[in-house]
């Protein structure tokens, strides 16, 4: 049995807190490197591009404000009926063509998959699920 009123009540909590400390002294490195990445660089330049391009922007905006569209709630349960169905996947297309959305998307799709590869080496280390546990909770992470 460990008699704990032996211990150094002040050393047992600097453990704790020294242990902190270096994780997020890691942390703030990782974070360091996964910003100077080039998938991070490509998705601040796409994300640049997309907002200075009013064609980009009409092409979002329209989209979402299309029945099913992002702004009105997604996709809404099957409610939508065939001409608006397909006049949400004309308005999605046309979005998609659009040069500095395409990259955007590519761009984003890019950096989310280091994400994904990182929280699997972290996860891995940690053996628990890393990203399942970064989440604030709620029905959107």
């Amino acid at each position: 049995m460990l008699d704990l009123s032996t211990q150094d009540a002040a050393g047992l909590e600097a453990a704790p807190r020294a242990a902190e400390a270096e994780a997020l002294t890691a942390a703030g490195t990782f974070g360091a490197v996964l910003r100077a990445s080039p998938e991070f660089g490509a998705l601040l330049a796409a994300n640049d591009a997309r907002v200075a391009d009013a064609g980009a922007t009409a092409a979002i905006e329209a989209f979402g404000r299309s029945p099913g569209g992002a702004s009105n709630g997604g996709d809404d349960g099957g409610i939508l009926t065939a001409a608006q169905r397909a006049e949400l996947e004309r308005l999605q297309k046309a979005m998609y063509a659009v040069p500095t959305v395409a990259t955007y998307v590519a761009a984003t799709e890019a950096f989310g998959a280091v994400c994904r590869e990182t929280a699997v080496v972290v996860s891995a280390q940690i053996g628990i699920d890393f990203a399942a546990n970064s989440r604030s909770g709620g029905c959107c992470g």
